[in-house]
Formats: C-alpha cells, sequence, structure tokens
C-alpha cells in the first residue's frame, strides 16, 4: 500500500481548505485551491476565534489591579489586599472572580467610554448573576475554607448593588422595598463576619475588617454637629414616648445607632464606610416600620440619607443620600414636617 504523502499542516489555512481537509495555500484573498474550484474563499482571524467575552474579561481584571481597587478602599494595606489577596482567593473560588469581575465591569460602566458603557453595565450583570447563583448554596456553609471568598463576595454584592440600583442608575419610582433589598445585602455582610470573624482576623482579609478605623485629622463637613444634635432630639423624643408605645422604642433604638455611628464617623479615615454599617446593626422591627411608611422612622432614614450625602466618597453609593431623603419626602407627602425639609435643605446645597 503506498505511503500517503506527507505536507506542512496549515494551521492557519481558508475555512473551506480545511472543511474539505485538503492543504491550503493561504493565499490572500483567495487561496489557489479555492481560485481552481470558483468557491468563496473565507478565512477567519485569531481575534474572532479568541472568545470576546475572555477579551472583556482580561480588561476587566485589568482594570480592577489598576484603577478600580483604587476607588473602593483609603488604606494602603486594604488596597494591598484586594489587588493581591482577594483575587487569589478567586482562582480557587470562581463566584468570588464573577463577583470581582461584575464590580469592575460596573465601575467602567460609570467612568469608561461612553460608547462602550452598554457593553460593560452587560458584562457586570452577567457576572453578577452568575456569582449569585454559585454562591447562594454556600451562604449556609461557613468554613475556614470558604470564609475569605464568602467575605469578600458579601462586600462586593454589597457595593454592586449600591451602584447598580442607585438612583443615577436606574431613575424610578421610589420605592421602600428597593431600599430593603440592598440594605439586606449590607445585612449579609454582617452575618457572615459574625460567623467567620476569628477566621477571617487570623487571614489575609484582616484589614478589610479595620476599613476606616484610622484616625481622621478634620471633620469633612460643616453639619455634622448639626446632624448629630437633630438626631439627638429624634431620640430623646422616641425615648420620652417609648413607655406608650412600642413604635417608639424601635425608633429610638435605630435613632441610637445612627449617632454611634457618626460620632465614630467623625474620627475614621473613611466616614463612608463607618455610616454604611447602620442598616446592619438596626433592628428588623424598624426595618418592618418602614415598609409600613412609619412617620418617625421615615424621619431617621432620612437623616440617615443626609449622613450619607455628607460622607460619601465611593462613586457606588453616589447620589443614595439624595435618593432617601427624597423617599422620606415622598412617602410622608404633605406631612413630612420641618426634620425633613432639613435634610432637604441641606442635601440640596441650601444654607441650613
Amino acid at each position: 500500500m503506498p505511503l500517503r504523502r506527507s505536507h506542512a499542516k496549515s494551521h492557519h489555512g481558508c475555512a473551506q481548505c480545511k472543511q474539505r481537509r485538503i492543504k491550503c495555500n493561504e493565499a490572500r484573498p483567495m487561496c489557489s485551491s479555492c481560485q481552481k474550484k470558483q468557491l468563496n474563499c473565507s478565512f477567519t482571524s485569531h481575534a474572532t476565534l479568541t472568545s470576546r467575552l475572555q477579551l472583556l474579561d482580561l480588561e476587566l481584571l485589568n482594570h480592577w489591579h489598576v484603577t478600580t481597587v483604587q476607588t473602593l478602599v483609603h488604606e494602603r494595606s486594604t488596597e494591598k489586599v484586594l489587588r493581591e489577596f482577594v483575587p487569589q482567593e478567586a482562582l480557587s473560588h470562581p463566584f468570588l472572580m464573577h463577583s470581582l469581575l461584575a464590580l469592575s465591569a460596573l465601575h467602567l460602566s460609570h467612568h469608561g467610554p461612553v460608547e462602550r458603557r452598554p457593553r460593560y453595565t452587560e458584562a457586570a450583570m452577567t457576572h453578577n448573576n452568575i456569582s449569585l447563583s454559585l454562591c447562594t448554596p454556600l451562604l449556609n456553609n461557613v468554613t475556614p475554607g470558604n470564609c475569605h471568598a464568602l467575605f469578600a463576595f458579601a462586600c462586593f454584592v454589597a457595593m454592586f448593588s449600591f451602584a447598580a440600583h442607585g438612583p443615577k442608575v436606574t431613575p424610578r419610582a421610589h420605592s421602600v422595598s428597593d431600599v430593603l433589598e440592598v440594605f439586606k445585602l449590607v445585612r449579609g455582610v454582617a452575618s457572615i463576619v459574625a460567623q467567620a470573624r476569628p477566621w477571617i482576623k487570623a487571614g489575609g482579609m484582616r484589614d478589610l475588617l479595620q476599613v476606616g478605623r484610622q484616625p481622621r485629622q478634620t471633620s469633612k463637613t460643616t453639619h455634622v454637629g448639626e446632624l448629630h444634635a437633630r438626631i439627638q432630639k429624634i431620640y430623646d423624643q422616641a425615648r420620652s414616648a417609648e413607655a406608650d408605645d412600642s413604635t417608639n422604642s424601635v425608633v429610638a433604638i435605630a435613632s441610637q445607632k445612627l449617632l454611634d455611628l457618626l460620632q465614630l464617623s467623625t474620627t475614621v479615615q473613611n466616614p463612608a464606610s463607618t455610616i454604611m454599617r447602620w442598616p446592619a446593626v438596626v433592628d428588623l422591627k424598624y426595618l418592618d416600620l418602614l415598609l409600613e411608611d412609619n412617620a418617625s422612622a421615615l424621619v431617621v432614614l432620612a437623616h440617615y440619607g443626609v449622613a450619607l450625602d455628607m460622607m460619601m466618597e465611593n462613586w457606588w453609593m453616589d447620589g443614595w443620600g439624595t435618593f432617601l431623603v427624597h423617599l422620606a419626602l415622598d412617602r410622608l407627602g404633605p406631612e413630612s414636617g420641618p426634620e425633613v425639609a432639613w435634610a432637604q435643605k441641606v442635601i440640596n446645597g441650601d444654607n441650613a
């Protein structure tokens, strides 16, 4: 049996020659074989052979290292955690990698080239959905092996939800239920920390537990003192009436928690990270009062909005302070009262 004549393999031949399993001389725009057979000749470039999604993911990962990390933290130690330790963890935990890429894509959808923002938004939503589907089964099984990845994931998902549902991104009718869905994600971060704090403190993510705890030299805003005094007044009024109404007790506790965090925020490097803990520390009964459009609860929410507006330095919460004040105004209507009117003046930049 005669031996088959060998020839050098063609790796870049046209699609028609590959289909016919013959050698292609790779002549452009038409190879000699297709010219002889009078066939349409088409070549596939390496760029189209490479997945667009893979190329985009590389772009997102690069953007994470170069830009996104710097927008999320203010201390060198935590910056190193996000730039080095978290991506390393993500290699072993796909849900974290998708969450990281989602947040990077969402940042680009806010600040990247305008013509590419829809593509970044689509990538952000895709990665976030995949991340949630992969991680949800693990949330009830926090272990020393996955606690660091779950902690980072919970932080990223909370940031993502604030940014993706922010009033400047998705203008919509004011909805308390939408706000509470985001608040629940903040509580989810606290839940994971509560379960795994000793493990996290002993590992590479420990610096994230200390975000915002470095001393700050000066206050950022001229209205912090008055805000504190107004919340104190709300607290005092609720305490004086709580014997007659259990609702006032819930409002008093929520006010006290906000006072504590506001006081702490004036002495730390990153006040926004401190203030955003409030949804995680208030009683669930307070969130129920918001759903019921309780007037006192909405007044406290408006003052929380002022605190966010004063302290906010992060793109992923841009506009939320204003949104919460307007939400309280919308739900209270004509009976919003002088407290919420003051809050509106502050966020509008009026001389309150």
